[in-house]
């Protein structure tokens, strides 16, 4: 199951699509999608038309 990981880098929150996956016995992170950062994540929103997106 996907879920998303925000990861702060320099004083900068970014966002990614993250899935656990099990590799030669140990759980690792395998990253799907990079979204970027929240206020461009909320631009992208914005022109989609997203619903809570304001």
């Amino acid at each position: 199951m996907a879920f998303i990981r925000s990861k702060k880098i320099k004083g900068q929150t970014y966002y990614y699509i993250v899935e656990n996956r099990l590799v030669e016995g140990k759980v690792r992170q395998k990253v799907l999608r990079y979204l970027g950062k929240a206020d461009s994540l909320l631009e992208k929103l914005k022109k989609r038309g997203g619903r809570d997106a304001k």
